[in-house]
């Protein structure tokens, strides 16, 4: 299950893989497919294979850099949700003590969560968008900040309000068990991920070793974005500000600004990706990954072996191979739903 030879060198970047961590278990994406996998509460590791129609996949535009960030961070999302969602089905149903029939629940479930779903996105606007813009414009006094140069200062004071209150949200939620949990389950992706690509063996006891730190990670990519933000949309609106002459309000600039999130994220995904490459050469790579890895000591927790053995059981079925005894394959439906 080498991708590498003794000299620990790590996979060329058609053989790297990620993933994301679900309940009780990882989602693994690879150049040949996505997997998940889970550890029910008797024991067993689950797995089923993701088919989904993803953009990365139809070519043209979509290869090309910048766009593929965006692909692919759509993409990821989308078999996040899809991953996240049979993992919830699964913890659901075992936690069914009376095998009664769940369909009614989930039908209304599935109402409940779409409500969830914009619920969280309108507060996730309101506090990471508008309310960290507005409470720049209030400290810099918005009659004086229709100038071009002023700007920067808008984004850096909101950028930074921005990155405090997502921090303030990873503190808070890492005091919750069952998100520690999750957070175990990263560790597991990552360490997994380490010992692949370094080709060690045996993988189980080898990944068990690694760091549950790593340079690709979502998070990461996350962080690089609301960096990426202060230069890009500083850039925009002093353009704005030149061309119409008047300073537009925090919900204005929320309108033009969400339909250029894609871009900034296509940016900084080859900004991670080219990083990637040159870590081992470059001090100025290491030097963009490092607040990444810092955020990362709040996401992820040191995985044992139970874990390391789920993540291992997704990676082997991301990658086409026998996820060996124990783990239980599922047959997957070519359109999906709900536990698909």
């Amino acid at each position: 299950m080498s991708c590498s030879d003794d000299t620990g060198k790590t996979c060329p970047d058609e053989a790297k893989t990620g993933g994301q961590a679900v309940i009780e278990g990882v989602m693994m994406r690879s150049p040949v497919q996505t997997a998940v996998a889970v550890r029910t509460p008797d024991g067993r590791i689950l797995a089923r294979k993701l088919r989904m129609s993803q953009l990365t996949e139809m070519g043209g535009i979509w290869k090309q850099p910048v766009f593929r960030g965006a692909a692919t961070l759509i993409d990821t999302i989308r078999l996040g949700m899809k991953a996240l969602n049979w993992s919830a089905g699964i913890a659901e149903d075992s936690g069914d003590e009376n095998g009664s029939d769940t369909s009614g629940k989930k039908g209304k479930g599935n109402s409940s969560g779409l409500l969830s779903t914009v619920t969280a996105f309108a507060l996730a606007i309101l506090l990471f968008a508008w309310l960290p813009l507005q409470a720049a414009k209030w400290i810099l006094d918005s009659s004086a900040s229709a100038e071009a140069g002023r700007q920067f200062t808008i984004h850096l004071l909101a950028g930074g309000f921005r990155i405090a209150a997502f921090l303030l949200y990873l503190g808070g939620i890492s005091l919750m068990p069952d998100v520690r949990r999750l957070f175990t389950y990263h560790g597991a992706e990552h360490q997994t991920i380490h010992a692949w690509e370094k080709g060690l063996e045996p993988l189980p006891e080898r990944a068990v070793e690694q760091s549950p730190l790593h340079q690709r990670c979502g998070t990461s990519f996350l962080l690089l974005v609301m960096l990426g933000t202060i230069i890009f949309y500083g850039i925009f609106d002093s353009l704005v500000v030149l061309v119409t002459g008047s300073d537009p309000s925090a919900l204005v600039r929320i309108i033009y600004h969400l339909p250029l999130i894609p871009f900034v994220m296509g940016i900084s995904y080859e900004f991670l990706k080219l990083a990637d490459r040159h870590l081992e050469t470059s001090p100025v790579a290491r030097a963009v990954t490092a607040p990444g890895l810092l955020l990362q000591k709040m996401t992820t927790r040191k995985a044992g072996l139970p874990e390391v053995e789920v993540a291992i059981a997704s990676l082997k079925v991301s990658l086409g191979r026998d996820p060996g005894p124990g783990v239980v394959l599922e047959e997957c439906p070519e359109n999906g739903g709900d536990r698909a």
